[in-house]
């Protein structure tokens, strides 16, 4: 038996700039844009204790 999970998925408009930084943080060839704003959102959150990010 199989089940299969549907994320949603959101397109977010960004300058070509930013896409070429984000590809260079990349971790891996195979990490996706969302692993990466999320890792970015993780660093913040720890370094920054009056974030507003949950």
């Amino acid at each position: 038996m199989y089940i299969l999970c549907m994320e949603q998925r959101t397109t977010i408009q960004i300058e070509r700039k930013t896409l070429e930084k984000m590809k260079k943080m990349r971790i891996t060839k195979r990490e996706t844009y969302d692993e990466i704003i999320n890792r970015l959102m993780k660093y913040y959150t720890k370094s920054n204790k009056s974030s507003y990010l949950p």
